[in-house]
C-alpha cells in the first residue's frame, strides 16, 4: 500500500529530476552543435525535438493518485466510527498550476536558450577561435534563467525551471490533498482537522502538526496561500504537510523534537536533494569537456564531483537515526 506522507517527496524529486535530465541533454546539445559549427536553425530544430514531445499527463493523474491516497487515510477512522464513504465532488480546487503554467515555462527557457546559441555562434570570438571560447563557456554556462516572484510581484531570484516546475508542482499535490479532505468534510459534517508530523518538516509547518485545528484555521492557511508563496508559511512551496480530518477515534501524533532539529533534518534533506542534481550537472560538463578535449577541465570536474559525494555522505551521516538516513537515499535514488 503506497503511504501519502512519502508520497510528494518522491514524486517532487522525480520531477526535478525528469527536468533537470532534459537541461542536460539540451546543454551537450548546445555544445555538441557549437563544436560541429552547426547552423542556428539547426539548432533550433534540435531543442525543439526534445523540449516539443513532453508529456504533461503526469500532472492531473497523480494529483488525482495522491488525492484518492488521502480520502483513504481520512476514511480510516470513519469507516470504523460511523460506516460513512465519501464520493467525488466537483468543488473548486485551491489554486494550482495547470499543464499550460509548465508548458509557458519551457518554452520561455527554450527561447532565452536559443537566443543564447545564436549570440554564441555569431560572436567573433567564436569565429575566431573556436576551441577556446567553447571551453570558457562550459564554465558559465547556467539554467538559473526563470524569474521567481514574490507576493508583490517583484522578481526575487532566478532559479532553473527543474526548480521552479518541481516547487509548481509539490504546490499541486499539496493542495490538492488539502481540498479533499475539505470535501470530505463538507460531505460528512466534520469541522475539526489536524496535521501528522512528517520526516524532514521545516519548522514553520512543526509548529501546526500533532495539533486540532477548526476550519476557521485551516481557511485562514488556505486563503493565504492563494495570494502569497513565500517560505516561512504554512502551504509554502516547499510545503508537504497532510491535512487530514480529526474524529473521535484519530490517534494524534506529535513530533517531539526540539526546533533546532527539526529545522537541521529540513535544512539537510534539501542540501542532499541540491547536491544530487548539481553532481549530475557535473556530469554533464564533464562528458562536453571530454568531447571539447580538454583533459585538466575534466580532470577539475572529477575533483568536484569526488567533493560532492563526500559532502553527500557527510550530511546523511548528521541525521539522528538510521530510518531518516534510508529515507534521504531512498528520495534521491
Amino acid at each position: 500500500m503506497k503511504k501519502s506522507n512519502n508520497y510528494i517527496n518522491e514524486k517532487t524529486f522525480k520531477t526535478n529530476k525528469k527536468y533537470a535530465d532534459l537541461q542536460n541533454k539540451t546543454e551537450e546539445l548546445f555544445f555538441e552543435c557549437l563544436e560541429e559549427g552547426k547552423s542556428v536553425e539547426y539548432f533550433y530544430k534540435k531543442i525543439d525535438e526534445i523540449w516539443g514531445n513532453i508529456d504533461h499527463s503526469f500532472i492531473q493523474a497523480e494529483i488525482e493518485e495522491y488525492a484518492n491516497l488521502i480520502e483513504r487515510d481520512n476514511l480510516y477512522y470513519i469507516k470504523q466510527e460511523t460506516g460513512k464513504k465519501a464520493t467525488k465532488t466537483t468543488s473548486k480546487l485551491l489554486i494550482m498550476a495547470g499543464v499550460g503554467v509548465f508548458v509557458a515555462n519551457e518554452e520561455k527557457f527554450t527561447n532565452i536558450i536559443k537566443k543564447r546559441y545564436r549570440t554564441y555562434y555569431n560572436s567573433p570570438a567564436y569565429k575566431n577561435d573556436k576551441q577556446e571560447y567553447l571551453k570558457r563557456k562550459v564554465k558559465s554556462y547556467n539554467n538559473q534563467v526563470i524569474p521567481y516572484f514574490n507576493s508583490d510581484g517583484e522578481i526575487v531570484r532566478y532559479v532553473q525551471l527543474s526548480t521552479y516546475l518541481s516547487m509548481k508542482y509539490n504546490t499541486n499535490l499539496t493542495r490538492a490533498g488539502w481540498q479533499r479532505t475539505i470535501d470530505d468534510a463538507e460531505l460528512l459534517g466534520y469541522t475539526k482537522f489536524w496535521i501528522p508530523p512528517h520526516a524532514f518538516s521545516c519548522e514553520h509547518c512543526a509548529e501546526y502538526q500533532g495539533r486540532i485545528l477548526d476550519l476557521n484555521k485551516v481557511s485562514e492557511f488556505m486563503t493565504h496561500a492563494e495570494v502569497e508563496e513565500t517560505e516561512g508559511d504554512i502551504l509554502h512551496p516547499n510545503c508537504k504537510c497532510q491535512l487530514l480530518l480529526y474524529t473521535k477515534l484519530t490517534q494524534l501524533q506529535t513530533l517531539r523534537k526540539p526546533i533546532e532539529d527539526i529545522e537541521q533534518e529540513y535544512e539537510i534533506r534539501q542540501k542532499v536533494n541540491s547536491l544530487t542534481l548539481k553532481k549530475e550537472r557535473l556530469l554533464t560538463d564533464l562528458r562536453i569537456q571530454k568531447r571539447l578535449n580538454n583533459p585538466s577541465e575534466v580532470d577539475k570536474l572529477n575533483n568536484q564531483r569526488k567533493v560532492i559525494n563526500s559532502q553527500i555522505r557527510d550530511l546523511i551521516n548528521e541525521l539522528p537515526t538510521d530510518e531518516l538516513k534510508r529515507k534521504v537515499v531512498a528520495i534521491n535514488r
